[in-house]
């Protein structure tokens, strides 16, 4: 299975920079991958409390560090030979804590200051929680296929005339060819807030429709996964609808 690509974010502008700040840093004992990932945990607390106070030029720039943190641990786990589970399972909750934290933060803010009503920062939580509930599912589903994660098979696509020049550059840079939660994330909690209250609200917005339409995709994946290994499980032996 090739290895999943790039998120645009990640690869044009983290990785030139994470790269050889990781080679950097690996070779000393004292930085470890945990304690990167502890490090990025303590900028998204901050970030979210930032953000609920409405302090947004310094919560957007901080959820920016605490992104640029949470890339560089892999690298240098990567690096030192010492991925683990356990840190793994670190990273994993140090994002979902943190990313969730800030949209909470965030819409506090825009509820507190009567700058969005409560229904869109509940509908963005609720939003937020089903997406990961989702992408989660197909990820299984896709596992139990022999699919990899069962994302999108968009730069194996040859029929896309019109798309063909940027697929190529995605796929000589080992990049996903269209921007997703990364992206979402990065613009609402980190770029948007940074550039004024404006913006930031109006990134609520767009992060609640990011959510609902990135879980019917997944759902509707997700469907398309289940319909496959229910066909096949039926053709085994002994397998319930086996003719």
């Amino acid at each position: 299975m090739s290895p999943r690509p790039r998120d645009i974010w990640t690869r044009l502008v983290i990785d030139p920079s994470a790269d050889p700040l990781a080679r950097l840093l690996a070779p000393h004992t004292a930085v470890t991958p945990n304690r990167v990932t502890t490090l990025a945990g303590v900028l998204g607390v901050a970030a979210a409390a930032c953000l609920a106070a409405g302090q947004l030029r310094l919560g957007g720039l901080l959820f920016l560090l605490r992104f640029f943190a949470d890339c560089l641990d892999g690298k240098i786990a990567r690096l030192q030979g010492s991925s683990s589970a356990r840190g793994a399972l670190l990273d994993v909750g140090t994002d979902v804590v943190c990313v969730t934290a800030s949209y909470a933060g965030l819409a506090w803010w825009a509820v507190r200051t009567d700058r969005v009503d409560v229904p869109v920062a509940v509908g963005l939580l609720a939003a937020l929680g089903t997406y990961g509930w989702a992408l989660a599912h197909r990820k299984h589903l896709a596992e139990l296929a022999g699919l990899g994660d069962g994302g999108s098979d968009l730069l194996r696509r040859t029929d896309l005339p019109l798309l063909d020049p940027w697929l190529r550059i995605c796929r000589r840079l080992g990049m996903s060819p269209v921007p997703w939660a990364v992206e979402a994330e990065t613009l609402v909690l980190g770029l948007l807030p940074v550039v004024g209250p404006r913006p930031a609200v109006a990134g609520l917005l767009v992060a609640l429709a990011f959510y609902v339409v990135a879980t019917v995709v997944n759902l509707r994946r997700s469907w398309r996964i289940a319909t496959t290994l229910d066909v096949v499980r039926a053709r085994e032996p002994g397998g319930k609808g086996a003719s």
